[in-house]
């Protein structure tokens, strides 16, 4: 039973990050923007076309009063939209109800219209292009959206119903169409709301990478989180990769102590910086580090790493006799993008070989 009530709640309210429900405030008000701009340019074209060409319906009870309603509210929810989203410093959510208002607003032009247009014997595009643009323009959480546009087609039929009992209204159709338009307006949210969390966790994730360090203080080289900013002066670039691993180093950590394992990855970023690359060297793990040679001959790599091997063989655990053994395997091409780059360092992984 818990289950069914968690599944209807995520159904009708589904739980989104704030600053993602923020994003949807913010949207929905310049969809609102936008079509109150809409609005009031169209209303005021028909409005003159009327004047010039159509006067005889400013005879109509009410025809006059609903044109110069329709544009001057749209001017209206034109001018505060665009106050809350350009001169306004409070959150956008202070603002939901802009929208809301707006739509109730264009829904009594929409009723009054299609009405007028139903007691001449006429189609009522006006109530449903009114729903149709609520479902398009507006992100609405399920609940709010099953409210207003079932609310709102159950009351226009009402209307209808009590002027002269809707005989030509189809009720199957129209419940059809009110649930299709629902049903729209909940997957539009749905959707948006999933695109805006995806967004958010990307945007998560790269300020958290931003704040990672770059340098470590132990080796005086670089941490792998550099290679990521590092990676566009490698692209397109002949490189050779080589991957250093230190052997048992969790042992030499156990029995000598944290102190003299810094100072054993102290001494070997010392040798890297001396003899392999002193800007393109990264401790890439606890005991693993990785090198890449940029623009640099083969031949002429394997010279610098046979010295850099030389100078490791006579490394020792600090006053101890005990002898500093590490592994290492090299891979080289031209990477393309950032995931060429991850299998040549792969590759040199996989091809690690001792030093002796």
């Amino acid at each position: 039973m818990a289950t069914f009530s968690n599944k209807l709640k995520d159904l009708f309210s589904p739980y989104i990050h704030p600053s993602i429900r923020e994003s949807i405030y913010h949207i929905n008000l310049q969809a609102t923007k936008i079509f109150a701009l809409f609005m009031s340019i169209l209303e005021s074209a028909i409005f003159l076309f009327m004047i010039f060409f159509e006067k005889e319906f400013f005879g109509e009870p009410f025809v006059l009063l609903m044109c110069l309603y329709a544009i001057f509210s749209s001017l209206f929810f034109l001018f505060i939209t665009n106050y809350a989203l350009r001169k306004s410093h409070k959150p956008y959510s202070r603002y939901r109800f802009i929208y809301i208002a707006y739509y109730f607003s264009i829904l009594a032009f929409g009723m009054f219209t299609s009405f007028y247009h139903y007691s001449h014997g006429e189609q009522m595009l006006a109530f449903f292009a009114t729903e149709f643009c609520v479902a398009s323009f507006l992100i609405l959480p399920p609940w709010c959206s099953i409210l207003l546009i079932i609310g709102s087609y159950i009351g226009f039929y009402g209307i209808l119903f009590a002027y002269n009992g809707a005989p030509t209204v189809n009720l199957i159709n129209y419940t059809v169409l009110a649930f299709l338009t629902t049903a729209g307006s909940v997957r539009k949210y749905r959707t948006q709301a999933t695109e805006l969390e995806r967004i958010h966790r990307i945007e998560t994730m790269n300020e958290m990478m931003q704040n990672l360090p770059v340098h470590d203080a132990t080796t005086n080289l670089k941490s792998r989180y550099a290679l990521r900013d590092d990676f566009t002066s490698y692209q397109n670039h002949p490189i050779i990769v080589i991957m250093l691993d230190i052997d048992d180093f969790t042992s030499i950590n156990e029995a000598y102590g944290t102190k003299t394992g810094n100072e054993i990855l102290s001494n070997i970023g010392e040798l890297i910086s001396n003899h392999l690359t002193e800007n393109a060297a990264y401790r890439y793990g606890d005991d693993s580090f990785l090198i890449i040679l940029q623009d640099v001959d083969v031949d002429v790599a394997m010279q610098k790493l046979s010295r850099f091997e030389r100078s490791l063989a006579t490394l020792k655990v600090p006053e101890s006799e005990t002898m500093v053994h590490c592994n290492s395997g090299y891979s080289h091409g031209t990477p393309r993008d950032e995931e060429d780059l991850r299998l040549l360092i792969d590759a040199a992984a996989v091809k690690r070989r001792e030093f002796l």
